[in-house]
């Protein structure tokens, strides 16, 4: 039998590497800290912690119907070093929320505790490090919301 912690390492490279947003899907949702709905696409080289250590009894990451995770989109949900001595309460272990119909554009990173409400837009290399409200736009770094209304020239 192979154990747990390979298992979800097997499932985290294909959720990243497979060649099909239904792959990755389908692989994500196999790991036991994920839940992903209906219709979700996910971008190849998504990249999720907790990889190492022991497997998490909670759900870390729940992306809802309809979204859309971009290529090379960051999902920290654990933040902090695994096995290094430092001092102090450094670290942080928190879900993300990524609602119904959430667009996160390429590069994105999105850290622990955040929630992407529905119909929410994170913009290409964003760093999102608040929750983001209802058909909102954020982007930058750290993600701030957007003037709708600006023209470009």
């Amino acid at each position: 039998m192979i154990p747990e912690k390979y298992l979800r390492y097997i499932w985290y490279q294909l959720a990243r590497t497979a060649p099909t947003s239904s792959l990755r899907r389908r692989a994500l949702s196999r790991m036991s800290f994920t839940e992903v709905g209906e219709s979700v696409y996910i971008g190849p080289n998504t990249t999720i912690t907790p990889l190492g250590g022991e497997t998490p009894s909670e759900t870390l990451l729940r992306i809802s119907d309809r979204a859309t995770v971009s290529p090379n989109v960051t999902f920290l949900c654990s933040m902090h070093p695994e096995e290094a001595k430092v001092p102090g309460g450094y670290g942080h272990r928190a879900p993300i929320t990524v609602e119904n119909d959430v667009w996160i554009g390429a590069g994105a990173i999105i850290l622990a505790g955040v929630t992407l409400h529905k119909q929410s837009i994170v913009g290409a290399g964003a760093v999102v490090t608040k929750d983001v409200s209802s058909k909102s736009i954020v982007g930058g770094v750290p993600a701030a919301p957007l003037n709708q209304n600006q023209s470009t020239v």
